[in-house]
């Protein structure tokens, strides 16, 4: 079928800034070109109407009425002015940290843009605003994340290509439960209530977790694997002072690492989802699917 609109985005993971972006600080975020959600649109359709396809598409059904709806309420429009059909094919998994939710925003703000209904508005500033659908208020990380063709820095909406001189043996894989983004922001949103003392220095102690990321990932050197390792525990801490790491993650987690793995740590807003472990050597017999990071 010819279609008259198509995109692709990607999933995403998060090497470190997790929560602490929300509040100003940097984060490190990679682009999983292995899972990918590509939007397709046909306007000749008399009707609207919407088909999906792909291990993770059926899911996104939900979702995808959610965010055409909210970007129509948000642009003024009701939802029966539009006709066409839509076509959208999914491999990222949702509710597992891989920003399903941004990546099918992303491809639905560049829809809107390719159908000249933003005018003064970026696509990114848009689908942000799609976002917020489901966590409420987004900080814009995952919305670059799932845009970008390789790793990048962010930091209160600005990004910067991250220059890596070497490549470290990386693996994402799924502790199996899923994890819902807004608990996971109202448990840290709580520590601040309860002792912002102590919110602050995980915030701090996030924030030099993505520096020393950063550092180990440009500077290729002796010591940049352990610096990385140092910086990657340092992120895990933070997970589990704010109380993210449930029983079934931390049991994931320990397999990981009881395999070999030199660093391991949720990758995304926690409480369950996918994991990235750091590795010196090629992991092995491992009983669940590892990705490369």
């Amino acid at each position: 079928m010819f279609y008259d609109f198509e995109t692709t985005t990607y999933g995403k993971w998060i090497l470190a800034g997790e929560h602490a972006v929300l509040r100003g600080h940097g984060a490190l975020v990679f682009p999983i070109k292995g899972k990918t959600l590509t939007l397709r649109y046909n306007a000749s359709s008399p009707e609207l109407q919407a088909e999906y396809s792909g291990p993770n598409g059926a899911d996104m059904q939900l979702l995808f009425w959610s965010v055409l709806g909210q970007g129509q309420q948000l642009l003024g429009q009701s939802l029966n002015r539009l006709t066409g059909q839509f076509h959208i094919d999914c491999s990222v998994p949702i509710g597992e940290g891989m920003g399903a939710s941004a990546a099918l925003c992303v491809a639905m703000a560049r829809w809107f843009a390719a159908q000249n209904m933003l005018t003064n508005e970026s696509v990114a500033s848009f689908a942000r605003k799609l976002e917020d659908l489901f966590h409420g208020k987004s900080s814009g990380l995952d919305i670059a994340g799932v845009s970008a063709e390789n790793g990048i820095y962010f930091n209160q909406g600005n990004t910067t290509e991250l220059t890596r001189s070497w490549q470290p043996q990386w693996y994402l894989s799924s502790c199996g439960q899923v994890g819902i983004t807004s608990h996971c922001i109202h448990q840290v949103d709580q520590l601040w209530q309860s002792n912002p003392q102590q919110a602050l220095e995980l915030d701090l102690i996030m924030h030099q977790s993505v520096e020393k990321c950063r550092q180990a990932l440009e500077n290729n050197s002796h010591g940049s694997l352990m610096q990385l390792k140092e910086a990657m525990q340092e992120s895990a801490s933070c997970f589990k002072a704010w109380g993210l790491v449930s029983e079934g993650l931390a049991q994931h987690m320990k397999v990981l690492s009881d395999h070999g793995a030199i660093a391991v740590k949720p990758t995304g807003s926690g409480g369950g989802g996918y994991v990235i472990s750091l590795w010196d050597h090629p992991p092995k017999d491992l009983p669940f699917e590892l990705i490369p990071g």
